[in-house]
C-alpha cells in the first residue's frame, strides 16, 4: 500500500513519460483532425498528430486526463492532512518493515512515528537507572539508537533529523543535542546452546560497543596508557574473550569521560535475552552469576556515568540480578512513566492510516487494539500497524515473531492448574488476579504466579484496574486483542496437551464416584511440584487451599461440553467452592468443597473432609442445583481435605 505522498510521486514520473502539451481539434475538410499544442520558447506550436501515431497519442492523452483528475483528488486530500504533518511529520512517507536504527528513518526516508517525547521526559527525570520493560516489537531498540543519535557526539552534524520532531522544541533539551557521549549495548543476540555460546554473543556485543569509539584512537585527552587499555580490550572482545566482561561497560565509560570532558550515558538494550535463554537452554545458574557481576561493575561501582536506560520485556527480579542498586527506576507495563513512548496510540494509528489514505480504522481496532500501558487504554504494537500498512491484509502479524519456548515451559512443569483460567480468558472473560510483576527465574518450577507474569510481560494478556501492593499487582486480566486471542486458541491451548492423561484419569474417577484414585491423583500432582510449597513454614500454611480449588477447576475444565461449571458463586447460605451443573438431567451433578486440615481440632484428614460435606449440607450450596430442576438424588457432594502435600476425598449424595 502506498502513501498519497508516494502515489503523487509515481504520478508525477509517469506524467513526465507521456506526451506533453495540449491535445486539440482543428476541423479540416470537414473532419475534425487531432493536434498538440505546445508553448515552445513563449511560442504557442501545434504539431499534427500523424495517422500512424494517433492511436498511442489518444491513449497517452486520455491517461494523462486521468492521472491528473487523480493527482488533483490526492492534492486535495493532502490538504487536509496538513495539520496531521505538522505534528507527526513522517507518518505519509513509505511504510518500511524491521527497520530498527534511528539511521534508518533519518528522518524523512521512511515512515515514522515521532515518540521523541521520550528523551524530552527521561532527561529531565531524577532516575540513576531506568529500567524499561514492554512487549517485544514495541519499539524499544528504535528509542534506544534515537536517544544515541540525539545525545552522542560522534552521530551529531545531522540536526535536521531532528529539526521537525517534538523533541527539538524543548529548548531546554535541545541544548544537549550532539554534547553527551553514549555506551551503547544491545544484548539481543547473546543466545546460545550452552553457556559458552552465549559468551561469544556478549563479547561480540562489547566489541561493538569499543569499535563504535575508534575516535578514542586519536584523542590528545588520552594518555598512551588509556589509549592502550582501549585497544587491548577491543582486541580481546573481538577475540571471543570474555575474562574482563564485568569491566567492559565502566572501563568505556571512563574513557570517554576524559576525551568529552563529560560523563556519558549507558543504553543497555534487551538486558534479559541472556537470561531467557539460559533458563530455557539449562544454564541459568552461570548467566545470572555473570550478569549479576556485569550489573553490579556497569551500574553500581561505576563513578564514570551520568544516567543509564536498560529495557527488555521482563523484569528480573530485585532479589537475582539488581540486589544490591537502590538507584534504579523500573518501569513495567502496569506502570505509568512512559506509557504513551512505546507503542502507538490509537490517535496515532488514525492519524497514520489517514496520512496513508487508508479508511479501515474499525477494522484495525476490532483487530489489534487492547493493549493496555500505565494509565492508557488505546495502544496498538506498531509491528502489526507496519504491516497492515504495508501488506492491506488484516492477518495476525506480532503473535508470530518469537518463540514462546519459556511459557511452553513452565505450562509443561504445570499442566493443570491454570487449564481452567486460560479457558476462561478464551471464552472472552476478566479474571481477577494478584501477580507479581517479577520474574523470579529460580522458582519459575513451581510458583503458579510465574505463567502469568509472563503472559503478562509479553503482552499476551492485558491488566486494569490495577491495584499495586508492594511487589504485587493487583489487577483485572483478559486477552489483549483479537489477533492475541487467536494465538491463545491454537498454540497456547496445545501446550497444555501434556496434561491430557491425567485430566483424563481425573476425569473418569470424578464421573465414576472413584474418590480413592481421585485423592492418589491429586497428591501425585503435589508432590510433583514440590518446590511451590517452600514458601511456608507449616505443612498447612505451605499449600493455600485455592491452590486445590484451582487444581481441580483445570483437570474438570474438559467437562465444558457436559457441564456448566460455576466456581465461588452464592447459593443457601453461603458460597460454594465448586458446583457442576449437567447440561444433560441424566448426568451427575457436583457440588465440592476444600478445607484445610485443623490439627488443633480435628484428628484426622477424614475428619476434615466430613466437615466439608457437612458444610456444604449446613448451608444449603445445593439450592440453586435443585432450582435449576436437578433431582436430589442426582446430586453428589464431595469434600477435599489436605494437609501440606497429603490429600483426602470423600463423597456422598
Amino acid at each position: 500500500m502506498s502513501s498519497p505522498k508516494e502515489q503523487i510521486a509515481k504520478i508525477d514520473d509517469r506524467l513526465e513519460q507521456l506526451p506533453k502539451g495540449t491535445l486539440t481539434y482543428k476541423n479540416i475538410n470537414g473532419k475534425k483532425q487531432p493536434y498538440i499544442q505546445k508553448t515552445i520558447s513563449g511560442k504557442s506550436v501545434s504539431y499534427y498528430v500523424k495517422l500512424s501515431e494517433r492511436e498511442y497519442v489518444l491513449e497517452a492523452f486520455d491517461e494523462r486526463k486521468k492521472l491528473l483528475e487523480q493527482r488533483q483528488r490526492l492534492m486535495a486530500y493532502w490538504d487536509k492532512i496538513k495539520d496531521i504533518l505538522m505534528w507527526n511529520p513522517y507518518l505519509d512517507e513509505k511504510v518500511g518493515c524491521g527497520s530498527q536504527s534511528f539511521r534508518e528513518f533519518a528522518c524523512g526516508k521512511q515512515f515514522y512515528v515521532d515518540k521523541t517525547q521520550f528523551i524530552s521526559e527521561w532527561m529531565i527525570s531524577e532516575a540513576k537507572v531506568t529500567l524499561i520493560t514492554r512487549p517485544r516489537r514495541f519499539g524499544k531498540t528504535t528509542m534506544i539508537s534515537t536517544v544515541e543519535y540525539f545525545l552522542d557526539p560522534r552521530l551529531s552534524g545531522h540536526p535536521e533529523y531532528f529539526e521537525k520532531l517534538n523533541v527539538w522544541r524543548k529548548s531546554r533539551i535541545r541544548k544537549w543535542y550532539g554534547k553527551i557521549p553514549t555506551v551503547s549495548v544491545s544484548f539481543g543476540s547473546c543466545k546460545g546452546a550452552n553457556y559458552n555460546q552465549a559468551m561469544k554473543g556478549i563479547s561480540n556485543s562489547f566489541f561493538m560497543m569499543y569499535d563504535a569509539h575508534s575516535e578514542l584512537l586519536k584523542s590528545d585527552r588520552l594518555s598512551e596508557d588509556d589509549r592502550e587499555e582501549y585497544r587491548s580490550l577491543r582486541e580481546m572482545f573481538r577475540k571471543g574473550d570474555v575474562d574482563q566482561a564485568e569491566v567492559a561497560i565502566p572501563r568505556l565509560c571512563r574513557l570517554l569521560s576524559i576525551h568529552y570532558g563529560t560523563l556519558p550515558v549507558i543504553l543497555l538494550d534487551e538486558y534479559d535475552t541472556p537470561l531467557l535463554e539460559a533458563y530455557t537452554d539449562g544454564y541459568w545458574n552461570e548467566m545470572i552469576g555473570t550478569c549479576r557481576q556485569l550489573f553490579h561493575c556497569a551500574f553500581k561501582e561505576n563513578p564514570y556515568y551520568d544516567r543509564a536506560i536498560i529495557t527488555g520485556i521482563t523484569r528480573v527480579t530485585k532479589n537475582s540480578l539488581f540486589s544490591d542498586m537502590n538507584n534504579i527506576e523500573v518501569d513495567t507495563v502496569t506502570c505509568k512513566a512512559y506509557d504513551d513512548s512505546f507503542g502507538f496510540t490509537e490517535k496515532e494509528v488514525s492519524d497514520a492510516l489517514k496520512c496513508q489514505n487508508i479508511m479501515s480504522m474499525p477494522k484495525i481496532k476490532s483487530m489489534y487494539n487492547g493493549f493496555i500501558i500505565g494509565g492508557r487504554k488505546d495502544i496498538y504494537n506498531p509491528w502489526s500497524i507496519c504491516n497492515y500498512l504495508r501488506n492491506g491484509e488484516l492477518v495476525s502479524y506480532w503473535t508470530h515473531t518469537s518463540s514462546n519456548e519459556l511459557i511452553r515451559d513452565v505450562i509443561r512443569k504445570h499442566p493443570v492448574r491454570s487449564k481452567y483460567e486460560i479457558e476462561l480468558l478464551m471464552s472472552g472473560e476478566v479474571i481477577h488476579k494478584e501477580i507479581n510483576e517479577n520474574i523470579t527465574f529460580q522458582y519459575l518450577d513451581g510458583d503458579e504466579n510465574s505463567l502469568w507474569s509472563l503472559l503478562l510481560a509479553v503482552g499476551y494478556i492485558k491488566a486494569d484496574n490495577v491495584k499495586k501492593h508492594g511487589e504485587l499487582t493487583e489487577c483485572d486480566v483478559s486477552v489483549t486483542n483479537q489477533e492475541v486471542m487467536g494465538m491463545f486458541r491454537y498454540e497456547i491451548l496445545e501446550m497444555f496437551k501434556n496434561g491430557n492423561a491425567i485430566y483424563n484419569a481425573f476425569v473418569t474417577a470424578l464421573l465414576e464416584h472413584q474418590t480413592e484414585k481421585m485423592s492418589d491423583i491429586l497428591t501425585e500432582i503435589a508432590y510433583s511440584s514440590m518446590s511451590y510449597f517452600d514458601t511456608g513454614k507449616q505443612p498447612s500454611d505451605r499449600v493455600p487451599e485455592n491452590f486445590y480449588h484451582g487444581l481441580v477447576l483445570g483437570l474438570i475444565v474438559s467437562l465444558r461440553d457436559r457441564y456448566h461449571i460455576r466456581s465461588n458463586r452464592e447459593s443457601g447460605r453461603g458460597r460454594y467452592d465448586i458446583a457442576m451443573f449437567p447440561i444433560n438431567k441424566e448426568d451427575d451433578a457436583f457440588i465440592m468443597e476444600f478445607k484445610i486440615h485443623d490439627s488443633r481440632n480435628e484428628k484426622s484428614l477424614a475428619a476434615t473432609a466430613e466437615n466439608a460435606l457437612l458444610q456444604i449440607e449446613e448451608k444449603a450450596y445445593e439450592t440453586d442445583l435443585l432450582a435449576a430442576g436437578i433431582p436430589e438424588e442426582k446430586i453428589y457432594k464431595i469434600g477435599f481435605a489436605f494437609s501440606g502435600k497429603d490429600i483426602w476425598v470423600i463423597e456422598r449424595k
